[in-house]
């Protein structure tokens, strides 16, 4: 207020100025101190989020490579598979020609045959 008008509104302006000066700022510094350790702590979880999605990312893409490769290794395994049972029949097939002929030796043949099976 002013140091114009009555001496009554000087004194009321003197007053209010003495009760703000002698009022606790204690409130005001706390809200302050809050208001910034509230600023920090969210810095703090914006920065682990962000390596929280840096991380995922990665292993994403860890697990699409894994996936790929376990593909590609399903794929040769069943070529395996088809691979040894062709060789399977095959030797099946030549077992079956040996024991048509005659003057063969049973006891090769029994073992031959314990082969295949095993």
């Amino acid at each position: 207020k002013s140091e114009e008008g009555g001496v009554v509104s000087r004194n009321k302006a003197k007053a209010e100025l003495a009760q703000h000066l002698a009022e606790d700022p204690l409130p005001l510094r706390r809200a302050k101190i809050n208001q910034e350790a509230a600023v920090k702590k969210a810095e703090r979880a914006t920065i682990a989020a962000a390596a929280a999605v840096e991380a995922s990312v990665v292993a994403r893409a860890n697990a699409e490579e894994a996936t790929r490769q376990s593909a590609a290794a399903k794929a040769a395994a069943e070529a395996a598979v088809r691979e040894a049972e062709a060789r399977v029949a095959e030797a099946e097939a030549f077992l079956n020609e040996v024991k048509k002929k005659p003057g063969q030796a049973q006891g090769a043949i029994w073992w031959i045959e314990r082969e295949i099976q095993e």
